[in-house]
């Protein structure tokens, strides 16, 4: 007996689940660059959605609550500056995961719905992120105008905009990353900080780099800061061309099938596949995953490196040296000791230290990048994991373009 052949109907419902299936796993790899131009804004309100509905997260907390927040904090607990400073970064904390609570709920429900009932919803979770965002500015100032709609509009636009040319996937992707390398901070420890604090500490303790800190405001420190990211992205971004370079020879097939295992192409690429050219876009994409990958390892690693030199120097650089080492200073130039103020309340911590520890750890976070593209414990923890997801991206482009 003849089995009904699909019609053409079925066929294209297969076909454009396929695709999305590709374009999806593309994405959260974080590179939209590899997905095909004219699909970019394909399925947009199921993958706008879960943007706006965090955004609209904080639009909500940011547009007035936070601020009593901290107002009333002050005043059920004066003197009390520990407390204060707590409340307020346990609000932050609390606001940041609020908005990728959301965030991920409402993706999460949208990827268990059809696609036809996934994108009704979606549409409604978008309208209602907007009316939420008009009401809110009405009711904070009732004489706004027209401020709020346009708001709203302007909010749902730039969102549509951002996660239609692959920024969404950026974010989400490098948001990934973060729990990543944040569940890895121990290993990271282990292996980068004992040379490199041994050396800063001793910097700590002299007298020479207090006396250049008193002088500094926080634009010298964000420009050290500017210069270092350069630099250190000069180096990354000069190995991974080498690196995707390196990738563009031909595969055997073993290679290839272990490459291909696990991804939308793995039993579409059995023949020999010739290296297909990377368009600009996507080598930009992929230097970019890249630069964002290291920088945000940087940039936990200055973080790790500024909280323990925080922690030394609160306790063993007591306001009365850091005084003797800073002043009397110059009329062109002098030297004073602050305390931290932060929504008004002085916290037992003086911007000296701040200042002190934030240039050491920034100036230090150099030969840790240095060393995670050059060293071999280092690329086998931090950088080959990531090359290797380039690598199969790259062969997986290749498979789904010779078809």
């Amino acid at each position: 007996m003849a089995t009904a052949s699909p019609s053409p109907a079925d066929a294209g419902d297969r076909v454009r689940s396929r695709q999305r299936t590709e374009d999806r796993w593309f994405r959260e790899l974080g590179l939209p660059a590899f997905v095909p131009l004219h699909r970019w804004f394909t399925d947009l309100p199921r993958r706008v959605a879960p943007l706006v509905a965090a955004v609209t997260v904080l639009d909500l907390v940011f547009g007035d609550g936070i601020g009593r927040d901290i107002d009333v904090s002050l005043d059920v607990t004066p003197g009390e500056e520990w407390i204060v400073f707590l409340v307020i970064v346990l609000l932050l904390a609390a606001v940041i995961g609020i908005a990728w609570t959301a965030h991920l709920l409402v993706r999460l429900l949208l990827r268990r719905l059809s696609a036809r009932a996934g994108t009704v919803v979606a549409l409604a979770v978008i309208a209602g992120s907007a009316v939420l965002i008009v009401l809110t500015g009405y009711l904070l100032n009732p004489a706004a105008g027209a401020a709020p709609v346009i708001g709203a509009v302007v909010v749902v636009v730039l969102c549509a905009l951002v996660t239609g040319m692959g920024g969404g996937a950026l974010v989400s992707w490098a948001t990934r990353l973060a729990v990543r390398n944040a569940a890895a901070v121990g290993h990271m420890a282990s292996i980068a900080l004992p040379v490199i604090l041994m050396v800063v500490v001793f910097s700590l303790f002299s007298a020479a780099i207090w006396q250049v800190t008193a002088g500094l405001r926080g634009g010298a420190i964000a420009l050290v800061a500017a210069v270092v990211a350069v630099l250190a992205l000069l180096v990354v971004l000069r190995v991974c061309a080498s690196e995707i370079d390196e990738t563009r020879r031909v595969h055997t097939d073993a290679e290839r099938a272990e490459l291909l295992f696990g991804t939308p192409a793995e039993h579409r690429g059995s023949g020999a596949v010739a290296p297909q050219r990377l368009r600009w876009p996507e080598r930009l994409n992929l230097l970019l995953v890249m630069a964002i990958a290291h920088l945000m390892q940087a940039v936990l690693f200055v973080a790790l490196l500024w909280t323990l030199l925080m922690l030394i120097g609160s306790i063993a650089v007591p306001v009365e040296v850091i005084e003797q080492w800073t002043s009397p200073g110059g009329a062109a130039n002098p030297r004073h000791i602050d305390r931290l103020v932060i929504a008004g309340a002085t916290l037992p911590v003086t911007v000296n230290l701040v200042k002190t520890t934030a240039l050491l750890s920034i100036i230090s976070s150099l030969p840790f990048v240095f060393a995670a593209v050059s060293e071999p414990r280092y690329r086998e923890r931090f950088f080959d994991p990531i090359m290797a997801d380039m690598r199969r991206a790259i062969i997986v482009r290749d498979v789904l373009m010779a078809e």
